[in-house]
């Protein structure tokens, strides 16, 4: 099944990365700005099919979203798999850094989160196949094109995936409001897995009992947690923070 993608940078992002298919392009601008020329110029070296649209059909394509008159048709989005995200690391020869969404269900968080584990250097996302958001036209969106470059791997069973990865030495380690010990107190020198849960639930019971060890993130005020690509920022940042520290 096809989807579609909009915007001048995600489309962009897009035709940059080897792991996305067009079937076409559609433009509604006859007289293309410099930044949407080059999109189309990008195109047709990649010998994308390009095709002029009105802008009405468009606006019905994108559902009120900005396509900024220009819309890219893919070609059914493929899922990473799981053993080539964990393998990653092992082959790059650095410390593994794994991104578990447990029932993330905003795309805009989910684009959100995408394009931060991209920035702080994360070697794949995992998530769950059911009730969860996927990658939708409205995350690449919000992700501003980062999903094309890094895996994102759907499981059946987060919980097993866990066991999976611990097996492999891998440390899970769940951000929640139960947490005892602060993220700063968490040493992530090491091989790490970060688990996020859903916005308002958190991580499900039992995915909690899985982690290795549950954290916090200290704030003050009558909040009583971030939101979830907010907290995903802090806890990646510290991440790589430490990590900075011992090169």
């Amino acid at each position: 099944m096809s989807q579609i993608i909009y915007g001048i940078h995600p489309i962009r992002e897009a035709l940059i990365s080897s792991s996305l298919r067009f079937q076409k392009i559609l433009v509604s601008a006859r007289n293309p700005s410099p930044s949407l020329q080059t999109i189309l110029d990008l195109a047709q070296k990649r010998n994308v099919p390009l095709a002029f649209s009105d802008r009405e059909t468009l606006d019905k394509m994108v559902q009120g979203g900005l396509h900024q008159n220009i819309v890219g048709v893919l070609q059914e989005t493929s899922y990473a798999d799981l053993e080539e995200i964990l393998s990653r690391p092992k082959n790059e020869g650095i410390k593994a850094l794994f991104l578990i969404l447990d029932g993330i269900q905003d795309p805009q968080n989910f684009g959100a989160l995408i394009r931060t584990a991209l920035g702080c250097g994360v070697h794949g996302i995992i998530i769950p196949k059911d009730r969860a958001v996927g990658i939708t036209p409205a995350a690449i969106k919000a992700s501003a094109g980062a999903v094309a470059h890094i895996p994102v791997a759907r499981v059946v069973n987060i919980a097993m995936t866990i066991d999976r990865l611990k097996k492999g030495g891998v440390w899970v380690y769940g951000a929640s409001e139960e947490g005892k010990d602060p993220i700063f107190n968490l040493d992530f020198n090491t091989d790490v897995a970060i688990v996020i849960g859903a916005e308002g639930k958190g991580i499900r019971p039992l995915v909690r009992k899985k982690c290795d060890r549950l954290f916090s993130i200290p704030m003050k005020g009558p909040v009583s947690s971030f939101n979830a690509s907010v907290s995903g920022g802090m806890i990646l940042y510290e991440v790589m923070r430490q990590r900075a520290l011992y090169k």
